[in-house]
Parts: C-alpha cells; structure tokens; sequence
C-alpha cells in the first residue's frame, strides 16, 4: 500500500480552497502516514485576476503549525510545486536555497508564457505540436535548473486537448525529446512524479502514462514519487491502489519520499 501522498493543494494555492485540517484528516482517513502540502507559487501567472505566487513566509508557518500538533505516527512535509519558466531560474533557485522544505516540485505549467489550460493555447497548432511545445520546455527546465526533487506531471497538457478523445499519444511520438528529459533526471538523482490526477481527469492514467513510466524503468530510472495532485479532501490519495499495482508490474519496487530534500525509498507491500 502506498501510504504517502507528495502532492497536495491547499487554500494557500490559487486554484484551491482546501483547509489544511481538512486535508490531513482525508490522509489519515485513507490509511497514509505521510502527507506532503506542495502548493503552487507561480511567479508571473494568474488564474481568473488571482495571483499564483505563494506567500511563502505565511504557507512555511502555517505548516509548521500545523506539525506541532501532529503525533508521531503521521509525517507532515514542507513542499512548494514552482511552476518554472526560462526567465524564472534565478529568482527559484534563491527561493529554494533560503527556506528550509522537504520536497520541491519542478512542474512546467506553460509553453512559450501560455497556459494549456487557455482555450486558444492550441490555435493554430496540431495536437502533437501543442504536447511537444510543453515537451520541449520541460527539456530545457531540467537540464538548467537542479534546485528540485522530483519533475511534475509530465504529460499533463493531455488534459486540454480539445474535445474528449484522441487526447493519448504512443511514446514513440516523442521518443527523443522523452528519452532526453528521462535521461536527464536520471543523470541528476532526480525523481519522476507519477501523479494520479489523471484518473479525476478520466484519462484512465497518470501522468505521465505508463509507456514513459515503462520507460524510465527500462533506462534505469528507480526514484518515483506519488502524488494526487488533489486540491480537494476527497481526490487525496485517488487511484493509489490501482497506480501501485501497475508500478509493480512495469518492475518498480519501491516509490519515494523526501524528507528535508533528502530521498529515501518504500517498498510496495
């Protein structure tokens, strides 16, 4: 069983109103131990006129408050998702180096400064044109920023393709620029997030799909974290038990969790 959920959202995220007790108690409600908040600080972003930076400072508290009444059978974790573009290397990486969190999430939200989440994020290009832009950005994010745990939600974009089908891809449809950001997280001691969110999404996978999970196993890849992506109590923890069983079958026999930035893997039961 998979007892650790490293991705999470409270009302300390633009897209969430979720209390922080609220959330714990869905954890524990669901058999975890473990439970990270990753809230999204976005610099230059905002979702319908809300900002998506992170009052770091308040979120950092909050938590730590939060801790101090916890027993200790349930780990409560410090993590931040940065939603990273180019111009923002600098101003993270300072942010990661000053405050002390558990776990960072290095998740690429927007090609070329747009959302897929916009509706005319795909005009004027091919469903493969628009999946390979987010592709090739996330390429480049890993290769010029180290200050992250694990990448996030690889093949999210599949989300907004226009209309509910012909959303999926084949691996080779990306093969190069997919073995190069896998590659890549490999060679820097990085982990790849497996996050169930595509379930609530009715994509029948995670992300990222189980082809480039097979994949990363097949080039050796070892460190996965699990994640919901929830940003309500009752998507904590979704699909962990069907996630899990499809992990082990790829060969995967442990997952991850980072504690003050330090990996250590858990076996599957």
């Amino acid at each position: 069983m998979i007892r650790s959920d490293l991705h999470t959202h409270t009302y300390f995220s633009f897209d969430s109103q979720a209390s922080m007790s609220d959330m714990i108690k869905a954890a524990k409600d669901n058999g975890l131990n473990t439970l990270a908040f990753t809230d999204h600080h976005d610099i230059d972003f905002s979702f319908e006129g809300i900002s998506g930076e992170l009052d770091v400072y308040k979120y950092i508290k909050a938590i730590e408050d939060f801790k101090a009444t916890l027993k200790d059978d349930f780990l409560l974790l410090t993590g931040i998702e940065f939603g990273i573009e180019k111009h923002l290397h600098k101003p993270l990486r300072q942010l990661a180096r000053t405050h002390a969190f558990d776990f960072i999430i290095s998740s690429t939200h927007l090609a070329k400064g747009k959302d897929p989440y916009d509706p005319t994020y795909f005009d004027g290009l091919t469903r493969n044109e628009g999946y390979f832009s987010i592709f090739e950005d996330t390429l480049f994010n890993v290769q010029h920023f180290d200050d992250f745990d694990a990448l996030g939600h690889l093949d999210y974009v599949i989300r907004y393709w226009r209309g509910d089908v012909h959303k999926k891809y084949t691996y080779a449809d990306f093969f190069d620029i997919f073995d190069a950001i896998l590659t890549t997280l490999i060679r820097k001691d990085k982990a790849l997030e497996v996050n169930t969110s595509g379930y609530v999404y009715k994509l029948d996978q995670p992300h990222p799909s189980y082809e480039v999970l097979k994949r990363y196993h097949q080039l050796g890849g070892e460190l996965l974290t699990i994640g919901s992506d929830a940003h309500r109590p009752e998507n904590v923890a979704t699909s962990f038990d069907l996630v899990e069983n499809q992990l082990k079958k790829i060969g995967f026999k442990s997952y991850t969790v980072f504690q003050k930035r330090v990996p250590r893997q858990i076996g599957f039961s």
